[in-house]
């Protein structure tokens, strides 16, 4: 009896309890990013996988997966079961006992096929938080190059709003000393006011995008990041070449689906096996109340007459085979998308040197044109509309190259370059 109380006991230590685990009531608070100097778009990449709270969460979900795996490998509890009946009366002699020890052999024939798709779902689970990780990097380096863009654009704006200031203070007193209608000086206050609009629809798009990225940073709103001139490599046609060849192997979403097609691969093979299923074996035996004493195995097990699992057989073959399409249709899809973008940066690649040699040709006249104002060889309307052009083409300018870098980046996303490799 003791032996047994003690068996019972260790037992009983190596399961687990239940262990308390409160919400938080309020928001964690971040690190504050270290005093550095102004990060690159590969340095803020890194930080924003490191510090994106949806990224921190997805990671949890490989805990459940892992979970998994082991209850995959695990064999279930034996059942053990005994009775006992006092003799109450009757030509009998003593009690009767008896018992039964049964284990549930069902998993171990379906266990190799179980294993494999935990352990499929395992990777499938990281590639998918890879994919997460690679789409929090490439937003991090989107928002890097528009608040770079942004910047330049709103220097264009105030440097142009200077000048214009100084032309219509200039236009004011010639007007007032009657050397000049106020025709002139509409036209100066008129090229101020658009520009003001503009500059006001320039920093609202500012303040978005840095709410945006310190969020991404898991910064409190308002913080300022300071941001290096992002510099953006080209891709060649080599590069571009060998990372569509190897694209299916390195890409974290396409990966993922591969992972999840051998899920339902290991899936539906453990369905085809379980049409015996439930299988159990078991050893049973007692004494009646005369005395006799007897014990046998046992074993039960499903006899495939009409059932033989065919619902979820067949449910497994029509899921594999949606898998299936949908990693040939996401093949394709990436292919397209990648021919798409790299049409798009031959069109942008013209179209900017075009604006950069149209900006240099208007600034070039502007400048003209101040010495001749000066001189009285021009008059205000002609001028401030110089102005208003020389900055207009600077900005189609600078949104071009904004344009450029993104779609290069994105290019460089989708074939995955310069970016962590899955495991």
């Amino acid at each position: 009896m003791k032996r047994a109380f003690v068996l019972v006991l260790a037992i009983l230590s190596g399961c687990a309890t239940y262990r308390s685990a409160p919400l938080p009531g309020m928001a964690p608070v971040a690190a504050p990013l270290p005093a550095t100097k102004p990060l690159t778009l590969t340095q803020l990449a890194a930080l924003a996988v490191r510090r994106d709270p949806d990224l921190t969460a997805a990671r949890a979900q490989a805990g459940i997966a892992q979970a998994e795996l082991l209850a995959a490998g695990t064999p279930p509890d034996p059942s053990l079961s005994i009775g006992f009946e006092a003799l109450l009366g009757g030509p009998a002699s003593m009690s009767s006992i008896a018992g039964s020890l049964v284990e549930d052999v069902s998993p171990l024939i379906t266990r190799s096929a179980n294993v494999n798709a935990a352990k499929a779902h395992l990777l499938q689970v990281n590639a998918g938080i890879l994919w997460q990780e690679w789409q929090v990097a490439a937003q991090a380096e989107q928002l890097g190059v528009a608040l770079n863009g942004e910047a330049a654009q709103l220097a264009s704006l105030r440097e142009d709003e200077q000048a214009l200031a100084a032309l219509n203070q200039e236009v004011r007193s010639q007007t007032a000393a009657g050397n000049l209608t106020q025709q002139d000086v509409s036209a100066t206050e008129t090229a101020l006011a658009a520009l003001r609009v503009a500059q006001d629809s320039e920093e609202q798009a500012q303040a978005r995008d840095e709410a945006q990225l310190d969020a991404l940073l898991a910064l409190p709103s308002g913080t300022p990041v300071s941001l290096a001139p992002p510099d953006v490599a080209a891709i060649t046609s080599a590069q571009l070449q060998q990372a569509l060849a190897t694209l299916p192997r390195r890409r974290p979403d396409l990966l993922a689906l591969r992972y999840g097609y051998t899920v339902a691969a290991e899936k539906l093979r453990a369905a085809i096996r379980s049409q015996f299923l439930p299988i159990s074996l078991g050893v049973q035996g007692g004494r009646d109340t005369s005395g006799v004493t007897s014990a046998g195995p046992q074993v039960t097990l499903s006899l495939p007459l009409f059932n033989r699992n065919r619902p979820a057989i067949k449910a497994d073959q029509a899921t594999r085979a949606a898998l299936r399409a949908q990693y040939a249709a996401s093949l394709a899809d990436a292919s397209s998308g990648v021919e798409t973008l790299q049409h798009s940066i031959i069109l942008l690649q013209r179209q900017s040197a075009q604006a950069d040699q149209a900006a240099a040709h208007a600034a070039a006249i502007a400048a003209d044109a101040r010495r001749a104002f000066g001189a009285g060889m021009l008059d205000a309307r002609a001028e401030t509309g110089l102005i208003t052009a020389a900055g207009d083409r600077q900005r189609e300018a600078i949104q071009l190259h904004t344009q450029l870098r993104a779609a290069e980046l994105s290019l460089a996303a989708l074939l995955g370059l310069g970016l962590p490799r899955p495991v």
